[in-house]
């Protein structure tokens, strides 16, 4: 395995040494999940020996991390603990990584659109949320890097084995014999996917088994993975000590989304002792059920057009009722949590 580790190190020193003479930056996006912690770790790893190589670390190295404003709160308190983590550790080894931390734009946030604007929660159907809150901001951070260098190469932690349709998206953008493919929509940026071939076994015996560069402790990861873990979502993994149990591969999103039928993750983080989530998901949950009610919605859309079914946007008696109860919510939440705020002032 540690061959195995060190194969994909080489490719990325191979890569930002000789397959590729420029300058143009390196994004990361960041995510402090499994995946992109792994590929940075392997990035940092590739770093340091070029170091030792060359002396000098020419290219900057940008790792980007996207605040929906509406995540998980135990993933945004182990993220931005990270982000630390590693600020400090790039300016101690004198490397040039770089932290970003991007938000949407007040107008593009959740809460704004949702009881603002009375956009209804959303949906397969009515998706309104990614562009807004995840896409945008990002978007806009690699075009101020294009900008400046001309160019830009986004690291990617995608994996083929992740699934079937993964596999199928990232054969389709592959170019024969070369490491970066195009990127579908942002101009003069490039894709690259350090891990692209691991599967998870790996992936969780990288976390278990390599030391953190920036001295974070995986374990914290493992644990947040282990207990977000609901029973259909439970995975083998290679354990490096008998107190491991099965982790899972769950999937941590933003803590009101509705696009899912159920919230497995924050339900099993509950079960498994963070009784103090029960609040937020009790209130996501009342989203949920409450989004067709025909009570809740005008019979015209925001542009005053006669909506299907009479389902139009939020009435302003259901947001003020929204807000009431999110604010009672984020007050139940502050008796345990109190620095947490789950909407702006």
């Amino acid at each position: 395995m540690a061959k195995f580790i060190q194969s994909i190190v080489d490719e990325i020193i191979d890569q930002y040494l000789y397959a590729d003479e420029t300058n143009r930056p390196w994004i990361i996006g960041f995510s402090g999940g499994k995946d992109s912690t792994v590929m940075l770790q392997l990035v940092w790893k590739a770093v340091e020996q070029i170091k030792q190589l060359t002396g000098i670390v020419r290219r900057d190295i940008y790792v980007v991390c996207n605040d929906t404003m509406v995540e998980n709160p135990v993933i945004t308190e182990y993220v931005y603990r990270v982000l630390d983590k590693i600020e400090f550790a790039a300016v101690k080894q004198d490397i040039p990584i770089y932290i970003k931390k991007t938000i949407p734009r007040l107008e593009d946030s959740f809460w704004v659109n949702l009881i603002g604007k009375g956009y209804p929660a959303p949906n397969n159907a009515f998706r309104w949320c990614t562009e807004r809150l995840k896409i945008k901001p990002t978007s806009r951070l690699m075009l101020e890097q294009v900008d400046e260098f001309g160019e830009a190469v986004i690291l990617i932690g995608t994996r083929k084995k992740e699934s079937a349709s993964r596999a199928k998206s990232m054969k389709k953008h592959e170019i024969k014999g070369k490491r970066l493919t195009k990127h579908p929509t942002q101009p003069n940026t490039f894709m690259y996917a350090p891990i692209r071939n691991l599967d998870l076994e790996e992936v969780w015996y990288i976390i278990n088994t390599m030391e953190s560069p920036w001295g974070a402790d995986n374990a914290e990861l493992f644990k947040i993975y282990s207990d977000a873990s609901a029973d259909d979502y439970e995975c083998p993994t290679v354990v490096t000590n008998k107190e491991h149990k099965s982790c899972g591969q769950s999937r941590f999103g933003c803590w009101v989304c509705t696009v899912v039928k159920e919230d497995k993750s924050m339900t099993a983080l509950i079960n498994n002792g963070l009784t103090w989530l029960s609040p937020l998901l009790k209130f996501r949950n009342e989203l949920a059920e409450e989004r067709n009610l025909i009570e809740n919605r005008l019979p015209t859309r925001r542009n005053k057009t006669e909506a299907i079914n009479q389902m139009g946007s939020y009435t302003p008696i259901y947001r003020a009722d929204v807000l009431r109860r999110l604010l009672e919510t984020q007050k139940e939440v502050q008796i345990t949590k109190p620095h947490i705020e789950l909407i702006a002032a």
